[in-house]
C-alpha cells in the first residue's frame, strides 16, 4: 500500500497539417472559444470544468504575452483509461489489462502553429487502486490505451488496416489521430499532484524516470546517479511545496494536501499551466526538427523556398521562448527550471545543427545547379555551333546521298531535322528529371498527412 495519493497529469504534445479538417468538422476549437466566455459551463465533468477555468484564470493573471490570447482549451470528453502490466503487446496484440479507471481528455490549442497539448486528468480517487509508476511506465513506452468508446466505429471503421473489427480498447493515439486528425509531436510528459515523498526511494527513482517500481520483467531498480541528483533537487521557488523534475515528469509534492477537489485543483492549476507553455516550447523544436529529419532522409533534396517555409513556421512559435512571458519573478524562474528539465535548450541546439546542415546542402545544390547550367549552355553552344557548319554539313550529306542514289534535295531537310530532334530530346529529358525531383521532393516538408488508406 503506497504512503502517498496522487493526481495524474499526462500531457501529450500533439500537431496537425494545415489542411486538417476534422477539428473544423467537430467543431472543437469554435466550442472552445464559447467555452470561454461562458466560464466553461458547457463542460458536464465538475473536475474539469474547474480545472479549466483555473488554468484559464492563472495564464490570463500571471502571463503578458499575447500568445495565451491564441490558445484555446476544449474539452473532449471522458474515457475510460487503461491500465496494463510492463508485458507490453506486440503489434496487433491486446494489451495485458489489469483495470480501467476514468479519465478527462482537454486539449490545449495554439491554431496559428498547428500545435497541441493534450491532458489526460486522472484524479487520485480514480487512480488510488492503481500504480502511479506503471502509469508513467506506459507513458514512456508509449503505450496509452483506452476503452474503445461509442463512436470509433465511425472514426476507426472497421475495414482499415490496423483494424480489422471494433477491438475492445484502442490506442489513444490511434483515437486522436483518425477521429481529430491529431498525430504524436514528440515525447510526452507527466504532472503529479502528490500528498508525500514516497517512502520508498527506490520507487521515487523509478517515478521520476518514468518507470515502473513493480515490472514484470526485471527485479533490479534504478541506481543512477542522475536521477538520485533529480530526486534531491527541489526546485521549489515558494514554500508551500516541493517540487522535483526529470525529462519526462514534474513531481510536486504538498506540504498540504487537500482532500477538497476545488483546492487541489487551485494549486495544480498554477503548476500546470506553466508545464503546458513550457511543452509548446518542446513541441515547437520537435515539430520542425521532424520536418527537417524528414527532408534530410529525401536525400537533401530541399529548396530555398521549403527552408523559408521552415524558418517561417519555426518563427509564429518564438513568442512561446520570450524570457518575459510570465509577470511575476517566482513563475519565471519556475518556468526556467521545467525547460532545462524537459531539455528544450539541447532540442534547439539540434535545430541549429540541422538548420546549418540544410543551408549547406542548398550551398552544394546551388553549385550542382551552376554546373548543371553551364553544362546546358555548352551544350546549347555545341548546337549553334553545328548549326554555322550547316553548309558544310549540307554538302557532305549531298554527296553521300548522291552516291546512294538519294534526292539530293533532302539533304538540308536531313539536317534540320536531326538538329530539332536533338534539342527537344534534351529538352524532355530536362523536364522528365525535374518531375522525378518534384515528385521525391513533394510532401517531404509537412508532418506526414493523412491520407485516404490510413483511414
Amino acid at each position: 500500500m503506497a504512503n502517498y495519493e496522487n493526481d495524474i497529469y499526462l500531457m501529450l504534445p500533439l500537431a496537425d497539417n494545415q489542411k486538417n479538417w476534422r477539428l473544423d468538422e467537430l467543431g472543437v476549437l469554435k466550442q472552445a472559444s464559447l467555452d470561454k466566455q461562458t466560464a466553461y459551463a458547457s463542460v458536464p465533468d465538475d473536475f474539469s470544468r474547474s480545472l479549466l477555468n483555473n488554468l484559464q484564470s492563472y495564464l490570463e493573471y500571471e502571463c503578458n504575452n499575447v500568445v495565451v490570447d491564441e490558445l484555446r482549451m476544449a474539452y473532449l470528453g471522458q474515457y475510460e483509461f487503461l491500465h496494463s502490466t510492463d508485458d507490453y503487446p506486440k503489434h496487433g496484440e491486446d494489451p495485458d489489462v489489469v483495470g480501467t479507471s476514468t479519465c478527462q481528455l482537454i486539449l490545449t490549442a495554439h491554431q496559428p502553429t498547428h500545435m497541441y497539448i493534450l491532458t489526460v486528468v486522472l484524479p487520485k480517487d480514480t487512480v488510488k487502486d492503481f500504480s502511479t509508476t506503471q502509469v508513467l511506465d506506459q507513458l514512456s513506452h508509449e503505450s496509452l490505451w483506452i476503452a474503445c468508446p461509442k463512436d470509433a466505429g465511425q472514426y476507426l471503421g472497421i475495414n482499415t488496416k490496423k483494424y480489422a473489427a471494433i477491438p475492445d480498447y484502442v490506442d489513444l493515439y490511434d483515437y486522436l489521430k483518425y477521429k481529430y486528425g491529431l498525430l504524436k509531436c514528440g515525447s510526452g510528459k507527466a504532472f503529479l499532484l502528490l500528498s508525500d515523498r514516497p517512502e520508498k526511494e527506490d520507487e521515487f527513482r523509478c517515478m521520476m524516470a518514468g518507470e515502473t517500481y513493480d515490472s514484470q520483467h526485471q527485479d533490479f531498480h534504478i541506481a543512477s546517479d542522475n536521477i538520485s541528483q533529480i530526486c534531491q533537487t527541489n526546485h521549489a521557488q515558494y514554500d508551500y511545496y516541493q517540487v522535483y523534475m526529470s525529462e519526462m515528469v514534474v513531481a510536486c509534492i504538498m506540504e498540504n494536501f487537500s482532500e477538497n477537489m476545488e483546492e487541489r485543483i487551485d494549486i495544480t492549476a498554477t503548476y500546470a499551466f506553466i508545464v503546458i507553455l513550457a511543452m509548446f516550447q518542446n513541441t515547437s523544436i520537435e515539430k520542425v526538427n521532424m520536418q527537417i529529419s524528414n527532408a534530410l532522409a529525401n536525400d537533401g533534396d530541399i529548396s530555398h523556398q521549403e527552408i523559408l517555409g521552415l524558418y517561417r513556421n519555426f518563427g509564429k512559435t518564438v513568442r512561446f521562448w520570450e524570457k518575459n512571458n510570465y509577470k511575476y519573478w517566482g513563475t519565471q524562474q519556475e518556468a526556467q527550471c521545467i525547460v532545462e528539465a524537459f531539455g528544450n535548450k539541447e532540442l534547439k541546439e539540434t535545430y541549429y545543427e540541422h538548420q546549418e546542415f540544410l543551408e549547406h546542402i542548398v550551398e552544394l545544390k546551388g553549385a550542382q545547379t551552376e554546373e548543371r547550367n553551364g553544362t546546358i549552355l555548352n551544350i546549347v553552344a555545341t548546337i549553334l555551333a553545328v548549326i554555322q557548319v550547316q553548309d558544310f554539313v549540307v554538302e557532305l550529306l549531298e554527296g553521300f546521298y548522291k552516291k546512294a542514289g538519294i534526292d539530293v534535295t533532302y539533304a538540308g531537310s536531313t539536317f534540320s531535322t536531326l538538329i530539332i530532334c536533338g534539342t527537344f530530346s534534351f529538352v524532355l529529358v530536362l523536364i522528365i528529371i525535374n518531375r522525378m525531383r518534384s515528385k521525391m521532393r513533394k510532401g517531404s516538408m509537412h508532418i506526414k498527412e493523412l491520407k485516404d488508406y490510413d483511414i
